[in-house]
C-alpha cells in the first residue's frame, strides 16, 4: 500500500511553500487519532482544563508568530521577492486570524478573550504556510478570515459534538487549518506573486484545476497520518504495555512525575 500511494504521491502536482500538508496536516490527524486511541483526561467534561497561565499562553504565541517567519520566509531560500511577499502574507493573516477569533467569542460566547486571539494568531500562522510563498496580500487576507472561522468552528462545535478530548485543539488548528491552507493555496496562488508558477505549472493555473492537485495531496496526507500513526501507536501500546499513566500520576501531572517538577497544581473539586 504504502508503495502505491509512493507512486501516486509522485504523479501529484501540488505546491506547499513551508510544509501545510507536512507538518501541520500530519501533526493534525496524528493528535486526533491518538486522542481517540488515549481516550478522556480525568474529569473531562466536569473539571476546568483552561489553561492555567494566560501569560505564558501569550508568550508562547508571540515567540511563535516571531519565529514562523524564519520558516515562511527561509522557505524562499533566498533574500528575494518571494521571500519579503511570503514575510508579509504571513503578517498579514496571521493579523487576521488573531483578529477574527475574538469577534466570533464575542458574537457566540459574549466575550472575547487573550486566548481565542493566541489561538487565531497560530491558526492563521498555520494556514498562510502552504500559501505565504504564492499568494497575494490580497489573498492572505482571505486566508487569515478563512483561518479563524473554519477552524473556531472544529474547535467549539465539532468537538463538543463528537466530545473527543483534544486538549491543545491541534486537530482544530493544525489538521483543519493545514488542509485549509493547501486547499485555498489551489485557489488563490498566482504567477503574478511567484513566476515559478508559470515555469512549472502554468497548464493548472490557467486551467483552474490546481485546487484539484492539492485536493490529492490532501487526500494523501491523510491517509499517511492516520494509517501511520494508528499503527506506530498500537505498537507502542503493545511493547509497553499501555499508553497512558496510572490515574495518581496523572492527577500529579507528568512534569511532577518524571522530573519532580511543576508549574501546574490539580485541585479536586
Amino acid at each position: 500500500m504504502m508503495q502505491g500511494l509512493g507512486n501516486a504521491a509522485a504523479k501529484i502536482h501540488a505546491i506547499d511553500f513551508a510544509g501545510g500538508t507536512v507538518v501541520h496536516m500530519s501533526s493534525g490527524y496524528s493528535a486526533l487519532v491518538l486522542c481517540l486511541i488515549l481516550g478522556k483526561r480525568l474529569g473531562f467534561g466536569k473539571k476546568n482544563f483552561a489553561p492555567h497561565s494566560v501569560v505564558l499562553t501569550m508568550i508562547g504565541a508571540s515567540l511563535l508568530w516571531v519565529g514562523w517567519y524564519g520558516f515562511n520566509s527561509g522557505s524562499a531560500l533566498a533574500a528575494d521577492v518571494i521571500a519579503a511577499n511570503a514575510f508579509t502574507t504571513t503578517t498579514l493573516a496571521t493579523a487576521f486570524g488573531a483578529f477574527c477569533w475574538p469577534i466570533l467569542e464575542w458574537i457566540f460566547k459574549g466575550k472575547p478573550t487573550v486566548v481565542g486571539f493566541c489561538s487565531g494568531a497560530v491558526a492563521g500562522l498555520v494556514v498562510i504556510t502552504p500559501a505565504c510563498g504564492y499568494v497575494s496580500p490580497t489573498g492572505s487576507v482571505i486566508i487569515g478570515v478563512v483561518a479563524a472561522v473554519i477552524p473556531y468552528f472544529f474547535c467549539t462545535v465539532v468537538k463538543s459534538f463528537f466530545k473527543y478530548d483534544d486538549a491543545l485543539d491541534t486537530f482544530g488548528v493544525h489538521g483543519i487549518g493545514g488542509t485549509c491552507g493547501a486547499i485555498l493555496t489551489g485557489i488563490l496562488a498566482t504567477p503574478t506573486v511567484n513566476a515559478n508558477l508559470s515555469t512549472n505549472l502554468s497548464g493548472y493555473i490557467t486551467s483552474h484545476t490546481l485546487v484539484f492537485e492539492q485536493l490529492k495531496a490532501v487526500g494523501v496526507t491523510i491517509v499517511l497520518a492516520v494509517v501511520g500513526t494508528t499503527v506506530l501507536a498500537y505498537i507502542v501500546k503493545a511493547l509497553l504495555g499501555g499508553l497512558r499513566p496510572t490515574e495518581d500520576i496523572e492527577l500529579q501531572g507528568l512534569d511532577f512525575a518524571d522530573h519532580g517538577e511543576s508549574g501546574y497544581h490539580y485541585e479536586e473539586a
